[in-house]
Parts: C-alpha cells; sequence; structure tokens
C-alpha cells in the first residue's frame, strides 16, 4: 500500500469520523440511547463477545501474514547468499567460464531490483526474470572443468545453481502468497460490527461515548492497515529490502 492510497484512507477515515459525530449528537437528541439504555447488559456481553472474538481472529491473522513476510526476508537472504557462494566459487574456473557466470548473475540481479520487485508487488510472475536465472543454470552447467582441481569446483557450483533456485522457488511463492479475501471482508466486518455496537451503546455522557467511539475507530483503522500493509512485503510502509541483490552488483 503506497503512502498515497494511506493518506487517502485517512483523509476517508476523518470525514467520516465526523459524520458519525454529526449522527450521534443528532441521535442523542432524539432519545434514541433511552431505548438502549435499557439493553445495557446484553450490549455490554455481546460487546465482550465480539470484542474476543475479534481478538483472537485479528492475531491469527496477523500470526500467518508476519509469518510469510519474514519467511520472504529469509528466502531473499538465503538466495542471495547462494548467489554470493556462485560468484565466489566460479573465480576458480577458467576466466571464460568465471565471466559468464558473473555476468549471469549481475543481469539476474538487476532483473530482479527493476521489474521483479514491482511485478511481485503486484502479484505477478516476471518471466524476464526467471529467464535470467535460468541463464545463471546455463552458465554453470556450461563452465565445463578443464583440469580434475575444476571438477570438484564445478559439482559444488552446480549444488549451489540448485539451492539458489529451490530458494528463488519458496521466495517467489512465499511472495505471491496474499490472505483470502473472505477472511480479510470477515476480520473487517466483525471490527464494523464493533465499531456499531459501540456507536449505539447507552454512555451516561454523550461526549465520553464519541470519544470512545472515536478512540475504537482510530485503534481498528490502524489494525487493518497493518494487516493490509505488512501482506504486501514489497510495496507500502513496512517492506523486504531489496539491498541483498544490489549488493550482486557490487
Amino acid at each position: 500500500m503506497s503512502w498515497t492510497a494511506i493518506s487517502g484512507r485517512v483523509y476517508k477515515l476523518l470525514a467520516e469520523l465526523l459524520f458519525a459525530a454529526v449522527a450521534y449528537w443528532v441521535l442523542r437528541q432524539t432519545g434514541m440511547y433511552n431505548f438502549t439504555a435499557r439493553d445495557s447488559e446484553g450490549l455490554n456481553s455481546i460487546i465482550q463477545l465480539v470484542g474476543s472474538i475479534y481478538a483472537v481472529m485479528y492475531a491469527f491473522v496477523i500470526f500467518v501474514i508476519w509469518t510469510q513476510f519474514t519467511d520472504v526476508e529469509d528466502y531473499v537472504m538465503l538466495e542471495c547468499n547462494s548467489l554470493h557462494d556462485l560468484l565466489r566459487f566460479s573465480e576458480h574456473l577458467n576466466a571464460d567460464a568465471s565471466h559468464d557466470i558473473g555476468r549471469a548473475v549481475e543481469d539476474y540481479a538487476r532483473g530482479v531490483l527493476k521489474s521483479e520487485w514491482q511485478s511481485l508487488a503486484d502479484r505477478r510472475r516476471d518471466q524476464k526474470t526467471e529467464k535470467a536465472f535460468s541463464d545463471i543454470a546455463d552458465a554453470v552447467i556450461d563452465a565445463r572443468p578443464s583440469s580434475p582441481q575444476e571438477e570438484a569446483i564445478y559439482r559444488r557450483l552446480v549444488d549451489i545453481a540448485q539451492q539458489a533456485g529451490q530458494h528463488r522457488d519458496a521466495r517467489v511463492t512465499k511472495s505471491l502468497t496474499r490472505i483470502p479475501p473472505t477472511l480479510e471482508r470477515l476480520v473487517s466486518t466483525m471490527a464494523g460490527v464493533l465499531l456499531l455496537l459501540i456507536f449505539v451503546y447507552p454512555f451516561h455522557q454523550w461526549l465520553a461515548g464519541l470519544s470512545c467511539f472515536v478512540v475504537l475507530a482510530i485503534v481498528l483503522f490502524l489494525a487493518n492497515l497493518v494487516m493490509e500493509d505488512t501482506d504486501n512485503p514489497f510495496e507500502g510502509v513496512c517492506n523486504v529490502s531489496a539491498q541483498p541483490f544490489s549488493e550482486l552488483l557490487k
């Protein structure tokens, strides 16, 4: 979620809170809260029940999203470490093979930074970057050893390339995973129900009731914002860093 989208949602929240404040004051004048005061104990019970269920659901969703977020970070580091090892071991091959592997790794890292990061943010696979990684594997396979010493290094390079491929597959799969829309709607619906229950609760003082409603609305807004922002590891306030790929170009 971009800063522009976040600021737009903040302005929308302020407008909705202003409208809710006016509606709350009007309803207070009509005596509607005298009606709900008769069932204040029932409202207390359902507020506690809905609030508890919302807290459990939100904690579960955040745990799953944060686990996926950290998994993407871990696989980025594992993949880049494998690529660094690939460059390091390739230096012990002949000059042509070492040059081809180094160029393939740099082209791949540049492709990740230039296009794949944004593609994954949009939940799309980047075909050019996948082709660039295939070029790394081809460069390693084509690096035929010219001496017994290079034979062991060649086998090690093949193993490292396979590990890098596994880490890349896991990174992309985790990156494309998002919270199911039905689960997101469920959490948002429960937040709305909780807000509605607080809105109609018969506080003795209208200012205290309005203040509680505004505070709860802001807290639920921030909770939903964190959930949606963290769900996309490549766009928004909290992002997975692409620095490890940048270091491959140095």
